[in-house]
């Protein structure tokens, strides 16, 4: 999850000025240190971004946080029985909060395109793309620390990844949270080629 904070960091000034960012994620990580229960930072890395915390790492872009909340969609949580990821405080945020049931009555193009509105503003110099894959199903991606239950299968997350990964405000992606140590005949790892294959072809 240092790697979200990174590239955003590396984006912000290779575009030269504000980003925005879509945080596709089976949970929130909008706690800050005090408040998360592990101490890692995948429990609080899109707080970390948007400046969350009296911490260092909230404080990478300087004065202000790597992106702002306005700029930011939150896509595929199923984190709602763990309000220890920060829900309080992003209810009172800016961010686009779409969670799974969300994604699921919306439908995924159409998330996907509320999505791009905020993005792909004018007055953003483009938007990164996070995938953390326990927004998948487990049943098709048991390699991660903290599944939750239900999501959607490799086949249909294209749906919702595929308009932003391909629009040309996209600055990058980064893929996070496999665990190779729980895939030992490597079909999780398949599955993620195929995706990424999909989107970037």
């Amino acid at each position: 999850m240092y790697g979200l904070l990174g590239a955003l960091l590396g984006a912000r000034r290779a575009a030269g000025g504000g980003i925005g960012l879509a945080y596709v994620d089976g949970h929130a990580d909008f706690a800050t240190p005090q408040e998360s229960r592990t101490g890692s930072v995948a429990s609080m890395c899109l707080g970390l971004a948007v400046g969350r915390g009296d911490t260092p790492l909230a404080r990478l872009a300087g004065s202000n946080p790597l992106v702002e909340s306005r700029d930011v969609a939150l896509l595929g949580r199923r984190d709602a029985a763990d309000p220890w990821y920060g829900h309080e405080a992003l209810a009172a945020s800016e961010i686009l909060d779409l969670p799974d049931e969300a994604l699921r009555a919306r439908g995924l193009p159409a998330a996907a395109a509320d999505s791009l509105a905020r993005l792909a503003s004018p007055n953003l110099s483009g938007f990164w793309v996070h995938m953390d894959v326990d927004v998948l199903n487990p049943i098709e991606m048991p390699a991660v620390d903290s599944p939750e239950p239900g999501g959607p299968t490799v086949n249909e997350i294209v749906d919702l990844l595929a308009p932003l990964v391909r629009h040309p405000r996209a600055l990058g992606m980064e893929l996070s949270i496999y665990d190779p140590a729980l895939d030992p005949d490597r079909a999780c790892a398949g599955r993620l080629v195929t995706l990424l294959e999909t989107l970037l072809r």
